[in-house]
């Protein structure tokens, strides 16, 4: 397989942005990012279409509670009140990461700057 030119992609995005198209997207026809798959719960064997972000997420989610994915999606299934599973196991991972960032410390950018301003003249 062959190295591409990384110049090409940065002349095509500059191409479809000339014509107000900047993720060149106009006429195309996109590709479905959801995965379909087979998983069993409570015994029995069901389907679950999800976009592969949210399959990778929920096995990082289940390695770090030290179950399998199928015990994951059970017990997500179980709590559910509403809706279809594959939005709830949505809303589960998007609830989990948004806790992992709240109990982490705010990250600082940049130190801070103190800036003095000598005084002129004498009151």
């Amino acid at each position: 397989m062959g190295l591409r030119d990384p110049s090409a992609s940065l002349k095509g995005v500059l191409r479809h942005h000339a014509r107000g198209d900047p993720l060149g997207l106009k006429g195309a026809r996109m590709k479905s990012l959801i995965t379909k798959r087979s998983i069993i719960i409570g015994g029995h064997k069901t389907s679950v279409s999800l976009e592969d972000a949210f399959w990778e997420a929920m096995k990082e989610i289940a390695i770090a509670r030290g179950t399998t994915l199928s015990n994951l999606v059970s017990s997500i299934d179980a709590d559910r009140e509403r809706g279809n599973l594959s939005s709830s196991i949505r809303l589960f991972v998007l609830d989990f990461y948004r806790s992992r960032l709240s109990r982490e410390p705010a990250k600082q950018t940049a130190p801070p700057v103190s800036i003095s301003i000598p005084r002129t003249g004498s009151t």
